[in-house]
């Protein structure tokens, strides 16, 4: 295992064409590609955490598929956090 970057640092990855093609799907809600970036990665990381705390996997092993629950639109726009700050736990 490799450690991350620290933070201030900056993170230099790669651009492919499918990731290119991730991002200007995610980028068409008004995010910008670093905002995207890191949404996805806090959103990832929150989605292992809850695996690895509720004991569905073990620490450190990357679930096989998981899954994601979409309420259905409202209306009311939203933007989404730089950064997810409920507990794994919390519903």
């Amino acid at each position: 295992m490799t450690t991350p970057p620290k933070a201030g640092k900056c993170l230099s990855v790669r651009v492919d064409e499918t990731l290119s093609d991730d991002l200007a799907i995610v980028m068409r809600t008004g995010m910008t590609a670093s905002d995207a970036v890191r949404y996805a990665v806090a959103f990832l990381a929150h989605g292992y955490a809850w695996v690895w705390e509720s004991g569905l996997y073990p620490d450190g092993v990357a679930p096989a598929r998981m899954a994601v629950r979409v309420p259905a639109y409202d209306g009311v726009p939203t933007a989404p956090a730089a950064r997810m700050t409920d507990s794994p736990g919390a519903a």
